[in-house]
Order: C-alpha cells, then structure tokens, then sequence
C-alpha cells in the first residue's frame, strides 16, 4: 500500500490550496492509499470546530472534513507548534485530531512513499 503525506499549511480563507489539499486526499484514499493529512502553520484553521464556511464562500468545506472517515482518512494531525503559535488548543479542534510535535510529523513524513504541500 501507498502512503501519502499531505501538508496542508495555508489557511482556509484566502487561497483554494487547502481546499485542492482536501480533494487530492479524498482521491488517493479512494486509490486505496493511506493518507496522512497533516495541518501546520495556518494550515490548522481548517481544523477549528466552530468555523462558518458561508464567511469564506466555500459551503463544501465542512461536509469534506466530515466525509474523510468514509474515505478510511481516520485520522488529522496537528502540528503543536503551530496550535502554540496561533494561542490553539485542542479545544478548538474538531474531534479526532491527533496533536503531533514537528519532529513527530517529520517522522511520520519520513515514512511516505508520495508527499504533497498545500
């Protein structure tokens, strides 16, 4: 099985990076890839758990982060340096995102066949 390592790092207002991030996650997952989605720097609002997507005219955002479990994506990481940098905890996350050090997430990079920054 393919691993796929996919940085999202812009923030959810502003660009369509995250977005295209969030797409190409659900697209190898349906390969049968195992994917890592990985949110760092201001890649870590897409997580907050009390967002409006009408406020950045993207109605399909929400519905997107919600349908990764269908798609076998169990599992979000957070980058703790960057939650630290921007006063976040895991409070402010949607459930079921796992909260990893740099070095942690750079392990687990280590570990990808295929990885994509956003």
């Amino acid at each position: 099985m393919i691993t796929t390592s996919l940085i999202i790092q812009t923030p959810p207002i502003g660009t369509i990076a995250g977005k295209e991030g969030l797409d190409l996650a659900l697209v190898c997952a349906a390969f049968e890839h195992k994917v890592n989605l990985i949110f760092a720097d201001e890649g870590i609002f897409h997580l907050i758990n009390s967002q409006k997507s009408d406020l950045f005219d993207d109605k399909n955002h929400d519905k997107q982060l919600k349908a990764l479990e269908f798609y076998d994506i169990d599992k979000l990481y957070a980058e703790v340096e960057s939650l630290v940098r921007f006063s976040l905890t895991a409070e402010h996350l949607l459930s079921d995102v796992e909260m990893l050090s740099s070095s942690q997430i750079n392990s687990l990079i280590s570990q990808s066949d295929k990885i994509f920054s956003f």
